[in-house]
């Protein structure tokens, strides 16, 4: 029993030590681009800082994941070199979850209105 205590007591007051703690995360970041059809921050979320301008079109694709700019020293890098505080984040995420719930709004919405239709005109 008194080992039970001593092992509590030294998980309650070990320090954590948590890797890249002090280093900003891509999710907080300006340039961070959520990609749409899942959660907020994942692994196909692109940054767009990096980019490629179609020299025909002038259309800018952002094909560099922001994981891998985060593991190339030459772009963010991990420290992130070119991380810029994101003022409206809470915004950003509510506007992302709208998006990424658009589908379900629409189908629902087209639903009820094909139910109140359906309704009016048996009532007729």
């Amino acid at each position: 029993m008194n080992m039970l205590y001593f092992f509590l007591f030294a998980m309650v007051h070990s320090e954590q030590i948590i890797k890249n703690i002090n280093v900003p995360s891509c999710r907080n970041c300006v340039h961070f681009k959520p990609y749409y059809s899942t959660e907020f921050a994942n692994s196909l979320s692109k940054c767009s800082k990096f980019g490629t301008k179609d020299i025909i079109t002038d259309k800018i694709s952002y094909n560099e994941y922001a994981d891998m700019n985060r593991k190339d020293e030459t772009k963010c890098g991990k420290e992130g070199k070119y991380f810029e505080q994101e003022q409206n984040l809470q915004l950003k995420i509510l506007i992302h979850q709208f998006v990424r719930g658009l589908p379900n709004i629409l189908l629902t919405t087209t639903f009820v209105f094909y139910m109140v239709t359906l309704i009016k005109i048996r009532q007729n």
